[in-house]
């Protein structure tokens, strides 16, 4: 009877730790859609439909499903861990859970008009969209990242940017809308443009969002103890021109691919970075000239990345003008290299398990009727003579049928183990990740002068260490505004901890740092 237990326990045990390692949070994702009458809001073929993932591949499609939810542009859905059942959904405008129930109407302040649309039909014209995350700190919580953007006119062309960055917080356990608006700053970025990519400590998420018309970026660390997001400069980057944008992660997270260009204003570029999962930095910038294959009022909403980050997929719009037509390309990153895939095709969407990438294809019958279905390319790191495509793999009535894919971030991606950016499991004591106490720093990253802000009404003690524990500098100001420059001449390059101390009440609280 006890080995029996022990065999029960001991399965039910691999059972939990399979499940906890799938990661399924993005296995649901939802496409097309109206609103109309219910059940199901509109009739065919513009009804939503479900893609429900699971760790190898397409799992089933859901056509129709039932939610009061328009997604021709942007979209993104969280799902449960361990299921792959759809939670929640929203397009940036209306926000649903997944037995359709409107959770919020409207999740922009009442002082930003809707684009161009009444709020109840709640299609919303960008590009990649909202952005699920779920807490790092409570398996119970999930953040929705958003931007909410405005309409600008300059040099006679009317562009759009964000000028907030906010997010909602959801419960999982009850399916609930807790909060929206809650801002992470308030400045012009680029619209709906947010991507996230798991820190090397397999728990926390970098979030890059671009500024726009500048060469800097917020860079932010999500972890148990909430957002803080700070601008970076990468030099190099033609800002003048750097408008509207749209970038990805690839899944493996050492490659950020950025589109810039459109309205007319802006070169057709690609942006390549290598990005640095321990300390959250874009680096060995290579920039990709495609104004030759692009028109130039052409967005490019609608792109993808291999997994590896080699090869770059997007479909194109057509321009009488130029003599280029619509399609479905491949990219290849490495020589430029750019090749037609198909000519009847809508948005390519890799698959959140990493495995393929999908895209919608139609076709006509025999009654010269359109067929709307979606194709599968197996081996998108492939070259494009090597490339294995099943066209019109499935068949679904309601298509893909929209612009720009579903917005995620890899919830696969796990642990960088034995780096000593993992976090989790170095010296530095991990319940400093639940600051008791707030404080600002920056610049961050630095080079020679770090300014730290707190509201500690007396003495403090501040302490800088090592990603292995060790003090390299420990001091103590009754100042509430600190300035660190001769105390960083000593400190090489990297990243590291920062601790600040009440000596009154001895609550404290900590914080990274790169050094550059």
């Amino acid at each position: 009877m006890k080995n029996m237990r022990r065999l029960f326990l001991l399965g039910l045990l691999l059972w939990v730790s399979f499940y906890c390692n799938a990661q399924r949070e993005a296995d649901a994702m939802y496409f097309g859609g109206c609103i109309g009458n219910p059940p199901c809001w509109c009739p065919p073929p513009y009804q939503n439909n479900i893609f429900w993932f699971n760790d190898d591949s397409l799992q089933q499609i859901i056509d129709p499903a039932c939610l009061p939810l328009r997604r021709y542009f942007s979209g993104a859905s969280f799902s449960d861990r361990y299921t792959g059942e759809l939670l929640f959904a929203c397009n940036g405008w209306r926000l649903v859970n997944g037995q359709g129930e409107v959770l919020s109407y409207k999740l922009w302040f009442d002082d930003i008009p809707h684009p161009g649309d009444s709020a109840d039909t709640t299609t919303v014209n960008i590009f990649s969209g909202p952005l699920f995350l779920n807490d790092p700190g409570d398996s119970t919580k999930v953040y929705l990242f958003y931007g909410q953007m405005r309409s600008f006119l300059m040099e006679s062309v009317s562009f759009r940017a964000d000028v907030h960055f906010t997010y909602a917080v959801l419960d999982i356990p009850t399916r609930s809308l807790i909060s929206k608006n809650n801002v992470v700053f308030s400045d012009t970025s680029s619209m709906s443009d947010a991507q996230a990519c798991r820190h090397a400590n397999g728990r926390d998420w970098w979030i890059i969002k671009p500024h726009i018309y500048t060469d800097f970026y917020y860079i932010g660390l999500l972890g148990p103890g909430g957002l803080e997001m700070n601008l970076v400069q990468l030099p190099g980057v033609p800002h003048e021109l750097r408008g509207n944008t749209v970038s990805k992660f690839n899944i493996q997270g050492d490659k950020y691919i950025q589109y810039t260009g459109g309205f007319g204003l802006q070169p057709e570029l690609v942006h390549e970075y290598d990005f640095d999962r321990c300390e959250g930095m874009l680096s060995n910038l290579i920039v990709h000239d495609l104004g030759d294959s692009i028109a130039d009022n052409d967005n490019l909403s609608a792109i993808s990345i291999s997994p590896d980050g080699s090869k770059f997929y997007f479909k194109r719009n057509s321009s009488f003008s130029n003599n280029i037509i619509q399609g479905f390309f491949q990219f290849d990153l490495n020589n430029d290299e750019m090749n037609l895939i198909s000519s009847n095709v809508s948005t390519p969407q890799m698959m959140p398990n990493g495995q393929k990438m999908l895209f919608g294809e139609y076709y006509f019958d025999e009654n010269n009727i359109i067929q709307n279905s979606v194709s599968e390319i197996v081996n998108p790191n492939a070259p494009f003579d090597e490339l294995i495509i099943n066209h019109f793999k499935y068949n679904t009535p309601n298509g893909m049928l929209t612009i720009a894919p579903s917005n995620f971030a890899y919830f696969r991606l796990g642990a960088e183990t034995g780096s000593i950016c993992d976090s989790l499991s170095v010296g530095v004591p991990t319940n400093l990740d639940y600051p008791t106490i707030k404080f600002k720093i920056y610049p961050n990253p630095t080079e020679s002068e770090l300014t730290i802000e707190h509201t500690i009404s007396g003495a403090c003690q501040i302490k800088i260490t090592d990603m292995l524990g060790r003090t390299l500098w420990l001091g103590t100001s009754s100042q509430q505004s600190i300035v660190l420059s001769d105390e960083l001449k000593e400190i090489n390059a990297g990243m590291y901890w920062l601790e600040i101390q009440d000596l009154k009440t001895g609550k404290r609280g900590g914080t990274k740092f790169i050094k550059r």
